[in-house]
């Protein structure tokens, strides 16, 4: 069940969200020093006749996310979707009904701090069975006869054996993955990467790079891979970057990421 929260308003100050043990700042105050909150949320538009899929970025500070929902861009009868803090950048949000909109947010902590609720965003699922199509979550263009929505994995967890590991040795991983659709998946092109942060750019280290094909539908399990770091590393915090590419379509890459900390020889 989800837990509703009430909203109080406060003269010249920012306001906040109150709920059990979660507070949720809305307005950015009166300080000039703040985290880059979750970027980009986007919910599905009638893209799912059974639930929202919603995404975000991470920004290169936060790791921990939750997700709200609210009946108006204003945040009118907000609740808390998750449980708790969660790592994945993901949430399908099944207890959503047909014929409403709905509109997403989300919040960020890096574990010591909680930033500014995320802008809003709206979702809603397929009211029939007409072909419904949302571009941002679907790598073919729509034209005015047909379309079809990209079937993709998502990285749900990733976890290494262990978080503090030297340069140059061997780390075992454990990457969660989840097919939501009701079709198979499409080959899979896997690649984990080391970076500095979360954000995949060039600058990132290539470690591990596989193709898998057969997931099948609503399919939810663990791959368990083996890669070396590099030797010349300095001791310091790293992110192991798994990135799952549909059809090695990069640019309908599902991101998944971890924190090492890495101790050179």
């Amino acid at each position: 069940m989800m837990q509703k929260l009430s909203i109080l308003f406060f003269s010249a100050l920012p306001f906040f969200v109150s709920g059990q043990d979660t507070l949720i700042l809305m307005g950015a105050g009166n300080s000039t020093e703040r985290m880059v909150i979750a970027e980009n949320v986007q919910a599905s538009d009638g893209v799912y006749d059974k639930f929202v899929l919603i995404r975000w970025e991470a920004s290169d500070k936060g790791d921990s996310y939750r997700l709200f929902r609210a009946t108006s861009p204003q945040g009118a009868s907000m609740s808390e979707l998750t449980k708790s803090w969660q790592k994945s950048t993901w949430f399908c949000d099944y207890s959503a009904e047909p014929g409403r909109a709905y509109f997403y947010a989300v919040m960020e902590s890096d574990g010591s701090k909680t930033e500014p609720l995320s802008p809003f965003d709206k979702g809603y699922i397929r009211k029939s069975d007409g072909m419904a199509i949302d571009e941002s979550l679907s790598a073919t263009v729509p034209d005015k006869y047909a379309a079809g929505k990209t079937v993709f994995l998502l990285v749900a967890d990733v976890s290494p054996t262990s978080s503090i590991v030297q340069a140059g040795a061997n780390v075992s991983l454990r990457i969660g993955l989840q097919n939501i659709f009701d079709e198979a998946a499409p080959r899979t092109d896997l690649q984990v990467y080391l970076s500095s942060d979360v954000v995949w750019d060039f600058e990132d280290k290539l470690l591990l790079r596989k193709t898998y094909s057969g997931f099948p539908a609503n399919f939810k399990g663990n791959l368990s891979e083996n890669l070396t770091l590099p030797s010349d590393l300095v001791t310091g915090n790293y992110h192991l970057l798994v990135v799952a590419a549909p059809e090695g379509n990069i640019l309908n890459a599902k991101i998944g990421s971890t924190t090492i900390t890495i101790q050179s020889k």
